[in-house]
């Protein structure tokens, strides 16, 4: 890149004229600090905010602005961390405290982002000046750690379904252009603020991120990956100069995420960078024999599960595009969210255990009574609870010859969180939604109203129109919020009914295990889609032989293939076995089942 090349970059004014918190020196920085009030969130993070727009707008030479911004810099990660345990973990349509910490977050990011960036500019447009420091190595340190903030703006936006502010993906990418055109781009930065270690590996850690597929990723699944890129960037090969292999194309220019090379309708111009993912994916298919089917843990906080892994290698090993053409549509649709709703509602609007056994079930009174304390030991929760919390809605009774033991602890935080006595329409609500555009794999939702507090990407949902009988099952893809107050959800469809089952699980001396929700998708013989069955997240795997049981009908199966896995469902095949000892039948595709099925999925 050639030294007169024009960076996009906005900078606040520096006229502050006003009393400032503390004067603009490093001891005086320091003496400042030492008297925050750490524990008091609210607080902190108004003095920070505070402290870094006077700073950013103080004329001050770039060595001692450099200085006070690292005296600033641990509590300014203090309180960004602080703010993010208000907004984590929220509904999509946060409420309003939550939001605005959310808001103010992506603030101090800016402002820390902002600092980092003037002292880069004007250390570069002063380098002459500077003597005490070694300008190339304060530009470098100090576009590290302003992308550092940048990064994180990406990855905040990603985690909360935001889309990225005006400028939000240019200055990101025109901090790199700075880099690159002062050539520190591939320059080892002496004190990085994260674990990579050059300006070219930051940038690339955020920018990688919008390379796979966010929106159809949980708030865990996208920090993992974004840890996981401080090691993975350095095997991306990223080049003004095509490979020939590079699968994703950033104008530098642009105010865009990067996008497949093939769908850039411009010819690339000088700006534009390719990217190439071959060794990463070659490395990544590596670390998955590795793992052995074990998560990839980087630190306690971040684990890459195999199926992580795999949508990894998925979207950067070749571009994906729909199957199917989508149609504009503006039917209306009724929706059930999670498994525990949408087998309720294929179940006909029964009950687990009037589905498990019979429509006539219902415990005695004496069993439900709070003071018989002799059964009191007996009342546990829905074993689906524990196997996967974040799709509990409050159903606790269960038929007592099918319970299991938990201890203390967990029967005290179920009971506390028993909303039995609501109604089943409260517990199993229905909402509606605009079917914004259709194909026959998939669905696009436009929801206006209030989003359900727990809705993710990945959940099974349930889906019918007002002219069908059936349930139609589907799986969230991706979800994503706009400005205007709307959100789109990407609806995979995964089967047009289904029926729903209770499934016990034999285990080898230990008979069945409590029933568990399961839904049994039928096999579409026309597009050659063999019968699965949906189940809980944890629990199932391949091999198990399974009792499906609905009223006083029951039948024996064998699940064969894990086809499919999500933070919220697993999706095995199976095949139907007369009897429970019995090896595996044929499963109608002329393939006997042997010691080797579970292997066939990992070759």
């Amino acid at each position: 890149m050639e030294d007169h090349t024009t960076v996009k970059l906005q900078l606040p004014r520096q006229d502050f004229t006003g009393e400032p918190l503390f004067m603009p020196t490093t001891e005086a920085a320091m003496d400042w600090v030492a008297g925050l009030p750490v524990t008091n969130t609210n607080a902190l993070v108004q003095l920070i905010h505070q402290a870094l727009g006077e700073l950013n707008q103080t004329k001050l030479i770039p060595e001692t602005r450099f200085a006070i911004m690292e005296v600033l810099l641990p509590n300014v990660l203090i309180a960004v961390l602080n703010l993010s345990k208000r907004f984590m973990n929220q509904p999509l349509i946060m409420p309003e405290e939550p939001r605005r910490m959310a808001d103010l977050s992506d603030q101090l990011l800016s402002l820390a982002s902002t600092c980092y960036t003037i002292i880069a500019i004007e250390t570069i447009q002063q380098r002459d000046e500077i003597h005490k420091t070694n300008p190339a190595r304060l530009t470098c340190e100090a576009l590290q750690r302003a992308l550092v903030f940048m990064g994180r703006k990406v990855l905040q936006n990603f985690l909360l379904h935001r889309p990225m502010e005006i400028r939000g993906w240019q200055t990101l990418h025109q901090l790199y252009a700075l880099g690159d055109n002062q050539r520190l781009g591939d320059l080892p930065v002496p004190k990085p603020l994260t674990g990579a270690n050059t300006i070219k590996t930051t940038y690339l850690q955020a920018v990688m991120i919008g390379c796979c597929k966010a929106n159809q990723l949980r708030q865990s699944e996208l920090t993992a990956l974004y840890r996981g890129f401080q090691q993975w960037s350095e095997r991306v090969i990223f080049s003004s100069e095509s490979t020939g292999n590079d699968l994703f194309l950033v104008d530098l220019d642009s105010d865009q995420a990067p996008l497949y090379t093939a769908l850039y309708r411009k010819t690339p111009g000088p700006m534009c960078r390719f990217i190439d993912t071959t060794a990463l994916v070659q490395h990544l298919i590596e670390l998955k024999q590795e793992a052995g089917g074990k998560a990839i843990n980087f630190d306690k906080a971040s684990h890459v599960p195999v199926n992580l892994l795999e949508h990894l290698i998925t979207c950067l090993g070749s571009m994906s595009l729909r199957n199917f053409k989508r149609t504009s549509t503006e039917n209306a649709l009724r929706i059930c969210v999670g498994l525990n709703s949408t087998h309720y509602h294929v179940a006909g609007e029964r009950l687990f255990e009037q589905l498990v056994q019979g429509s006539g079930a219902s415990a005695p009174e004496s069993e439900t009574t709070a003071d018989n304390q002799f059964l009191n030991p007996l009342r546990q929760a829905d074993v689906w609870q524990a196997a996967n919390p974040g799709d509990y809605t409050g159903e606790q009774k269960l038929v007592p010859n099918l319970l299991v033991d938990v201890d203390s602890f967990t029967r005290n935080r179920l009971f506390e969180e028993n909303d039995s006595a609501l109604p089943a329409t409260e517990r199993y609500p229905i909402f509606t939604a605009r079917l914004a555009d259709a194909s026959p794999g998939g669905y696009c939702l436009e929801w206006t109203s209030e989003l359900p507090g727990d809705i993710k990407a990945g959940d099974i949902v349930g889906l019918k129109e007002e002219e069908h009988n059936d349930w139609v099952i589907a799986a969230i893809r991706w979800i994503s919020r706009l400005s205007n107050a709307k959100t789109l959800i990407g609806l995979e469809l995964l089967s047009p009914r289904a029926i729903a089952f209770g499934a016990s699980i034999h285990r080898k001396g230990e008979g069945k295990a409590a029933p568990m929700r399961v839904l049994l998708l039928p096999e579409i013989k026309l597009v050659g889609q063999p019968q699965t069955l949906i189940t809980p997240r944890t629990g199932f795997k391949e091999r198990q032989k399974i009792t499906l049981a609905s009223g006083s009908e029951s039948s024996s199966i064998q699940l064969l293939r894990h086809v499919a896995s999500t933070g919220s469902f697993s999706q095995f095949e199976f095949c139907h076995i007369k009897e429970l000892g019995d090896v595996l039948a044929t499963n109608g595709r002329g393939h006997a089942g042997g010691e080797f099925d579970s292997v066939w999925s990992h070759i």
